[in-house]
């Protein structure tokens, strides 16, 4: 199912019911769904990095306005399978576009050839509707995004995608205006001051895994997998984390270390700068880095580590 009229309500001032709903992020990765995501909630939930398959869990944030409250799914980007916590991100995507009442479909104006028979899948099988949006248009010329609409339009069958920066946040204000009609009325799902499901653990864990991503070339930062051991807040003291970062090889292990680990303890400084922003207040970090063999392919250690 590809569209459908708005659903039909009174004005929230009238029957003091907003529209809430839904709303999934898809598409290839590095389609710049995080950086929309985070755009949308004016704050950073989802990590961003260069590097694509940066996403790996559904992540869900909660934008409240005046007359309406959107429930935002951040998903892994769609991609071919060649582990099993791939087949579980795949999953993740899957679930969000089921519990969502519209999906945006992301795709990348500055990689028009980057359409995959992933997304021509994903729209086959999409059971509501799909509006397609065109980000990252500061990255082409104004002269070609009439050209890519349409070819967008043309090749999947689908309305004209909307046009958006989410990086500079032109089009988000119409794109949000717009969402809002099309959702459904009812009571809002969450209070007015929640902005996340997860708990600070899981976002904890997301911030040292965006500073691996950036300090860690080739396939190597996506063997790696991190791991709160410890989350401990004190009274008069920093707060204390533990954490592992998991490898995939024994003779990753030494490169994540790095030589007398210089790495490591540069991971760790950024690190605790980023946990101290998350968290706003001071933070002690304790890293390690552990073997768990082939772990991307062994439900255990995916159930383990939250992924299942």
């Amino acid at each position: 199912m590809r569209s459908k009229q708005p659903t039909s309500c009174p004005p929230a001032s009238a029957s003091e019911q907003p529209r809430v709903g839904y709303v999934a992020l898809a598409g290839r990765p590095n389609a710049g769904k995080s950086t929309l995501f985070n755009a949308f909630l004016g704050q950073r939930l989802s990590i961003v990095t260069a590097k694509p398959q940066t996403t790996r869990s559904r992540i869900l944030g909660i934008l409240t306005r005046p007359q309406s409250q959107i429930i935002f799914l951040d998903t892994p980007g769609l991609l071919e399978s060649s582990y099993k916590l791939h087949e579980t991100m795949a999953h993740q995507i899957d679930q969000a576009a089921r519990q969502a009442d519209l999906v945006l479909l992301l795709f990348d104006a500055s990689r028009p050839k980057d359409r995959s028979a992933l997304v021509k899948h994903f729209l086959a099988h999409a059971r509501v509707p799909v509006l397609a949006v065109l980000n990252k248009i500061d990255l082409v010329q104004p002269t070609q995004l009439d050209g890519l609409q349409k070819s967008i339009a043309n090749e999947f069958g689908i309305a004209s995608p909307i046009l958006v920066s989410a990086l500079r946040g032109d089009g988000l204000g119409d794109l949000l205006s717009h969402l809002e009609t099309q959702l459904p009325c009812g009571p809002k799902l969450y209070p007015d001051d929640m902005v996340a499901e997860q708990p600070e653990r899981f976002f904890a864990a997301e911030r040292i895994r965006e500073v691996a991503f950036e300090h860690l070339e080739d396939e190597l930062p996506y063997a790696i997998n991190i791991y709160i051991e410890e989350f401990r807040q004190r009274s008069g003291h920093k707060t204390y984390i533990r954490a592992i970062i998991y490898v995939g090889r024994e003779s990753q292990k030494g490169i994540v270390i790095g030589k007398k680990g210089m790495r490591l303890r540069s991971i760790g400084r950024k690190a605790r700068a980023a946990l101290e922003e998350l968290l706003d207040e001071p933070v002690y970090v304790e890293l390690w880095v552990k073997v768990r063999p082939d772990w991307r392919d062994k439900e255990r250690d995916l159930r383990e580590f939250g992924y299942l």
